[in-house]
């Protein structure tokens, strides 16, 4: 008997067969639906960038919040990634969710954005996360100094400032404002569901792909 495609519950989400008005309002359905299927860390994503020569590099960041124009997260601006996007302020984000078998891809370009929002991005952070973000400087050669030391200097700075760190100059908030989205559902037969978003001229428009 030969093999034949049989579908599964893939086939069948009213998202994709009726799409919203916008991807962003979606996209935040499904990270409401991901926290009830226990996905782990859904808001870790890969952000990647490209600097004026065109090199593309890739790493998870830690996006904070969805909003209706678009994903933010922070990064320090002489750290790689803070360094790219202030050459080529154009970037993409995505999170694959192995629980549920989705997958989200925001392409767009990105804003710096105020110093007072970046006050409060930075003040959601904990303590810890705070002192550690500056103390380090990401990704600058370690020796001749220890992690350890680098801890130290960090516990020490939670001592002085009472758990209130501030918010490093040189750290900032970000926004990716896509003009593509694209939501994707994966199916065991490979008939995956996608949905393709693309902004132009102020409006959204859904087109549905073929896996």
């Amino acid at each position: 008997m030969s093999a034949s495609l049989s579908g599964d519950e893939s086939l069948h989400l009213p998202e994709f067969d009726a799409p919203p008005a916008s991807p962003l309002d979606l996209a935040r359905l499904w990270l409401d639906q991901a926290g009830d299927h226990e996905v782990s860390e859904p808001m870790s994503m890969t952000l990647a960038t490209a600097g004026a020569d065109g090199r593309v590099s890739a790493r998870t960041v830690d996006v904070k919040r969805i909003e209706d124009r678009g994903l933010v997260f922070g990064t320090s601006a002489e750290s790689p990634k803070g360094r790219q996007l202030a050459e080529n302020p154009h970037a993409a984000l995505q999170v694959y969710w192995r629980e549920t078998m989705q997958q989200l891809r925001f392409e767009g370009r990105v804003v710096q954005l105020s110093d007072e929002e970046s006050d409060a991005l930075f003040a959601d952070r904990s303590p810890k996360s705070r002192a550690a973000t500056a103390i380090a400087d990401q990704s600058a050669v370690l020796e001749p100094r220890t992690l350890q030391d680098l801890i130290d200097d960090a516990n020490e700075l939670l001592a002085d400032s009472d758990d209130d760190v501030p918010r490093p100059a040189l750290w900032d908030a970000w926004r990716l404002e896509p003009d593509t989205v694209e939501f994707w559902h994966g199916s065991r037969d490979r008939m995956h569901r996608r949905l393709q978003y693309v902004h132009a001229d102020g409006t959204w428009t859904a087109t549905r792909l073929q896996p």
